[in-house]
C-alpha cells in the first residue's frame, strides 16, 4: 500500500544519509517512476525530502529533520492510541491488535495514564460485522472478487459481483467503496446492510479509484428541509452534538426550540421519533401533517 511505503521511506531515510531511487525500487518492487512519485507527495506533505544528483546521488532529509531520530513525540503516539483504541471495538483484527501494541511499546511507562478515553457500547452484532470486514479487507488487499447480497432500504435482495476498494468509516457505521461489475460503476454500500459474502477465486487489475475524501456527497434522491422543533432539555445534549448549540433557544429552564434540517422522507420522521415525547415538531405545516401520518401508521400496526 502506497501509506505504508510512504511510511517506510522516511524511517529509512532517517536512518541513513543517502539512499537511492534504484535501491528503493527495488526493495519495494516498484518501478523507479513510482518512487519519483513518492517523493514529491513526501515535499507536498512539507517533508524536507531532498535529491543530489552523481552517481552516489539519491535522497536524503534534511539534517535538522532529523534532529532525535524520530517523527512523532509521545503525545502524538498517545493521540494515535487513543484513537486506535475507539475504534478497536468497532473493528479489531489481528493486524490493528499488533499495531496497538507496537504503539504502546513506544510510549514511556511513567506516562501512559491517559487524559482521554474512548469507547462504543459492544453490541453483539458488531462482531459478525467486524468478521466481514476482515474477510472484506482481505478480498481489497489482495484484488479479489467478491459476491454479497445486499438488502436495500425498501427490503429488496440484489446480488452483487463487485471489484471492493476500500473500507470507509462515518460517524459508527462502516461502509464499504466498491466496483459493481454490472453497472460498471462505483457505488457504496452499508456493510450491515450486505449478507452472505463470499471471496471469489477472480482476481482484478484496480482501476482508477478516488478516496472519500474525493468523492462526491452521497445522493439521495429525497430533499432536505428546514423544520422548527420544541424540544425538552434531557435531549439537549444531543442536538448540540448533531446540530451545534447555534440552533437552539432557549424558552425556558426545561424547553428549547431548535431549527435543523431533515430529510424530507421517512428517514427523517424516524430519527425525530426517536426522541419520542421529548420533541414536538412546530413547522413548517406541511411536514408536521405528513409526520403525523407517519405516527398515525406506526400506531395503527397496534389496533391490528
Amino acid at each position: 500500500m502506497k501509506i505504508e511505503r510512504l511510511i517506510a521511506i522516511v524511517m529509512m531515510l532517517l536512518e541513513r544519509d543517502v539512499i537511492s531511487a534504484q535501491e528503493f525500487a527495488d526493495l519495494f518492487k516498484v518501478t523507479k517512476r513510482t518512487i519519483l512519485r513518492d517523493m514529491d507527495t513526501l515535499a507536498l506533505a512539507n517533508i524536507p525530502v531532498y535529491a543530489l544528483r552523481g552517481s552516489h546521488g539519491g535522497y536524503g532529509l534534511m539534517p535538522a529533520y532529523k534532529f532525535d531520530k524520530r517523527l512523532l513525540s509521545v503525545t502524538d503516539l498517545e493521540n494515535i492510541l487513543i484513537a486506535l483504541n475507539g475504534f478497536q471495538s468497532l473493528m479489531l483484527n489481528d493486524e490493528i491488535k499488533a499495531t496497538l501494541e507496537k504503539i504502546r511499546s513506544m510510549i514511556p511507562h511513567e506516562i501512559t495514564q491517559k487524559s482521554v478515553s474512548i469507547s462504543f457500547q459492544q453490541w453483539s452484532g458488531r462482531t459478525e460485522i467486524a468478521e466481514m470486514m476482515d474477510a472484506l479487507q482481505h478480498a481489497i488487499k489482495s484484488q479479489y472478487l467478491v459476491k454479497f447480497t445486499y438488502i436495500d432500504v425498501d427490503g429488496s435482495k440484489i446480488r452483487q459481483t463487485v471489484e471492493p476498494y476500500q473500507l470507509q468509516a462515518k460517524e459508527t457505521r462502516w461502509y464499504l467503496q466498491v466496483y459493481v461489475l454490472e453497472k460498471q460503476a462505483f457505488l457504496t454500500y452499508k456493510i450491515s446492510r450486505i449478507t452472505n459474502v463470499k471471496q471469489l477465486s477472480t482476481k482484478f487489475t484496480q482501476r482508477k479509484f478516488k478516496t472519500k475524501r474525493q468523492l462526491a456527497k452521497t445522493y439521495f434522491p429525497f430533499p432536505n428541509i428546514l423544520i422548527k422543533v420544541k424540544i425538552d432539555a434531557t435531549v439537549r445534549d444531543q442536538f448540540v452534538e448533531r446540530y451545534g448549540a447555534k440552533v437552539l433557544s432557549e424558552i425556558d429552564n426545561q424547553h428549547y426550540y431548535a431549527e435543523i434540517t431533515v430529510p424530507y422522507h421517512e428517514f427523517g420522521y424516524r430519527y425525530l421519533a426517536g426522541f419520542g415525547s421529548h420533541i414536538k415538531v412546530i413547522g413548517p405545516p406541511d411536514f408536521v401533517e405528513n409526520y403525523q401520518r407517519f405516527l398515525k401508521q406506526v400506531l395503527s400496526e397496534y389496533d391490528k
